[in-house]
């Protein structure tokens, strides 16, 4: 379903590398590495990035782009005046001068000779922005989000083929070694039957939240929706869903939800969540439990994973295994800008890419559209309608024949992989 940084295991089969595996769980299952005929990135030097957005996040991404040993920071763009030139001065780097400032990231880049654009803005701007860039032949490094609605994560499929430049969305959860180790546990003890993913924190967040459809569901969601997907190597089919708004609440919409989801491989995935309960709160990463057929695992979200089968001596092999992992590694946001950088480098898909993404972003919107219409959604009949719009509101002529030729979003997607 995607591919891994480390692709020496990529000419096996997930029941393979299982039974090569035993009880090694430090490697994830990966397919082969699929090469974009992009022009490589050259491996002799740090990739020169650009970030548009000098919000919260833009903020992080240049201190990441600063301290990493992979690129150096060349630009920040923002329409807010002064917004850019304090992003920089709290980046890190030694020599702020030396970085561009400007209100546009596109025609910043193309200014600097900047090999990559990091777009942490407003899910509202992710469109034009991205697809500004993709026809300027700038790669994009967007954070989730891919965008604002469905129709426009369609139409950037579309403009991502149209020019055959790579477009990665930051799903930051998936580089968490924990995560991994769940994902190599599934494929040597599955198929699932039933995963859970629990969310609580008492929260109130400040900004577009509090105005914003189904917060919980559109921040917080898309984190765990994807983690399961790559946990489950499984692909939604339909949920149902349900919002809760109580009365303590600060948000206008419902930032408490449950939805079930109908997987690809027959198994379900519930996922429970809220940013209106106190006390007890579990980490950002959900608390977990796993349910296979040859065994089953928990993980509260920042600890080791509990491993556990029907062979004492087995799991007992197994922890053991997972425990011995102590090393440090890169994970989050730091990891995505590795694996699109060396993506780049090696002119291979990274993991994340835009096709591969919008499965995940479209269980967002299905438990959206099932929590306001009362009733199940199916995956198929959301992408199809969200197609059709996209066709509707496409300005560009190119990408809306591509997208008026597809027989079916989900065929698309599958292609791409």
């Amino acid at each position: 379903m995607s591919s891994d940084l480390d692709f020496s295991t990529a000419s096996l089969s997930a029941a393979d590398l299982a039974a090569e595996q035993g009880t090694d769980t430090s490697a994830a299952p990966t397919l082969a590495p699929h090469l974009t005929g992009f022009p490589k990135l050259p491996a002799d030097r740090p990739a020169r990035v650009v970030v548009v957005g000098a919000g919260g996040m833009g903020s992080w991404w240049a201190r990441e782009v600063v301290a990493s040993g992979v690129a150096e920071l060349v630009g920040v763009a923002d329409l807010v005046e002064g917004a850019p030139q304090k992003v920089i001065e709290q980046s890190g780097a030694t020599d702020p001068s030396a970085i561009a400032a400007g209100t546009d990231g596109v025609d910043l880049a193309l200014e600097v000779g900047a090999d990559l654009l990091i777009d942490p803005t407003v899910p509202v701007a992710h469109h034009p922005v991205t697809v500004k860039a993709l026809h300027a032949g700038i790669p994009v490094l967007g954070e989730k989000p891919v965008t604002e609605n469905l129709h426009e994560a369609i139409s950037l499929l579309a403009h991502t083929q149209l020019t055959g430049v790579p477009f990665m969305v930051s799903q930051s959860r998936r580089f968490f070694r924990q995560v991994r180790q769940l994902r190599s546990f599934v494929a040597a003890h599955g198929p699932t039957v039933l995963t859970s993913a629990f969310f609580s924190l008492f929260t109130e967040m400040e900004g577009y939240r509090r105005t914003q459809q189904h917060p919980l569901l559109r921040d917080m969601g898309i984190h765990a929706f994807d983690t399961a997907r790559y946990i489950m190597d499984a692909d939604p089919v339909a949920v149902t869903a349900r919002g809760a708004q109580p009365e303590w609440s600060v948000y206008e919409h419902d930032a408490t939800v449950t939805a079930t989801f109908e997987m690809s491989d027959g198994s379900l995935f519930v996922y429970n969540g809220t940013w209106n309960a106190r006390g007890l709160p579990t980490y950002w990463n959900s608390e977990w439990r796993i349910g296979a057929q040859q065994g089953s695992a928990t993980w509260d979200g920042k600890g080791v994973p509990v491993l556990g089968t029907e062979d004492e001596a087995a799991t007992e092999r197994l922890q053991a295994a997972v425990d011995a992992e102590t090393g440090e590694e890169p994970d989050q946001i730091a990891a995505s800008l590795i694996e699109f950088v060396s993506a780049l480098r090696e002119g291979r898909t990274p993991m994340c890419e835009v096709h591969e993404n919008l499965l995940s972003f479209a269980m967002v919107e299905a438990a959206v559209a099932s929590v306001e219409r009362g009733q199940r959604v199916e995956i198929d009949e959301l992408l199809e309608q969200a197609r059709l719009e996209a066709i509707a509101a496409e300005a560009h002529q190119g990408a809306r024949e591509l997208m008026q030729s597809w027989s079916s979003v989900r065929e698309v997607l599958a292609a791409a992989q």
